[in-house]
Parts: C-alpha cells; structure tokens; sequence
C-alpha cells in the first residue's frame, strides 16, 4: 500500500505542473489572437481613415501589476452592446480623433450612450471572459526607433493607453499575470506586424 502511495505521489508531482503549464499556454494562445485580430481591426480603419486609432480596454481592469494575479474579466460588462456611430471617416487632429463609436446600455426604457474607449470604433469586441487587458497606444511615427527596437513606440508599456490618440504609427499590447509573479506583455504593431513577447515568460 505505501509502495502504491508512493508511485501516485510520484506520478502527481509530475502530472500537477505538466497540467498548471498546459492550462496557461492555452491562456497564453488568447493573446496571440486577440492580438492578431486588433492588427487586422486597425489595418481595416486605417485603411478607410488614414490613421490608426489609441484604444483602452473598457473592462475597467487596470493595467496588472508584477505583484498580484490579474482576474479574468468580461472584457466589456454584461447587457453592454458596442455601436459605431460616428460614420466613416473619423478624422485626426492634433493627435487626437474627432468622434469614438459607443458602447450602448439599457437603463431602464432608456438607452445611454458611454464611452467605447475607441474599441467599438474599430471593431474589436471580445467575447466572454478574457485573462488579459488589452490596449492599443498610437502616436505619431517614429521609424527610427522602429527599426532599432522591432517594435512602437519602442518602451515597454507600463500603463493603459489613452483612447482616442491617433497618428500613423501603433502598437497594440496585451498584458496579464496569470499566477501572480510572471507579468506578460505580448505586443504587434504596425511596423513588424507580428506578434511577440515583450516582457515576461511564455509558459
């Protein structure tokens, strides 16, 4: 009997990790999609505005820290419907866009229109529960550091981005602490356009 207990507490140390690595691989992988779709959304509204557009992740998470694991989250709240009102095309000035599609909620018999935080605006509207917080900053170009880092802007981000800036130039991030000590930032932007690991480990 103890010989027996012996191998299923073998087996089980194995087992447990290989299973707990598995799992946030497969979170890992929400990213990378998300992060392919946000390309594609800004690439459709570049392509009709002439610009891309800054957006902040309207779940209400804040940007996770290195310290504590950041919850799975709606990315928007229950009963809220994403509408692009604005009509096309949006224009920039001063680095900032002139209109943002809403997000609608339905207060009692009334619809209030809020801030879509420019996610509604091009698109990108995540279904269900999602383990990371997702934001897109847009600046004025800047090809040098582009090509020196891969990436723009060429700092790893460190906060939410502010919605509604826009220029010709992105990067879109994704950033989560799936066990509360390894934050992850996977990013793609304009210039590679390809998605990659900023900071953090990749289980």
């Amino acid at each position: 009997m103890l010989i027996v207990i012996a191998i299923i507490g073998i087996l089980a140390a194995i087992a447990i990790p290989t299973y707990l690595s598995y799992v946030n691989r497969a979170k890992d992988s929400e990213a990378y999609t998300n992060l392919e779709a946000i390309y594609t959304d800004e690439t459709a509204f570049n392509a009709t505005n002439s610009f891309f557009l800054s957006i902040a992740d309207p779940s209400g998470q804040t940007f996770p820290t290195g310290s504590s694991a950041s919850p799975i989250h709606p990315y928007i709240k229950g009963g809220v419907v994403p509408v692009a009102y604005a009509g096309s095309p949006f224009t920039c000035s001063g680095l900032t866009s002139n209109a943002v599609g809403t997000l609608e909620t339905s207060s009692g018999g009334s619809i209030t229109d809020v801030a879509g935080d420019g996610s509604a605006t091009i698109g990108f509207v995540p279904a269900g529960m999602v383990y990371f917080v997702y934001n897109v900053a847009a600046e004025a170009p800047a090809p040098t550091e582009a090509a020196a880092y891969g990436v723009y802007p060429s700092t790893v981000p460190s906060s939410d981005a502010t919605y509604l800036k826009c220029g010709s130039g992105f990067l879109a991030y994704a950033a989560g602490n799936l066990n509360g000590s390894n934050l992850q930032i996977f990013a793609n932007d304009s210039y590679s356009q390809t998605t990659g690991l900023l900071a953090g480990t990749t289980y």
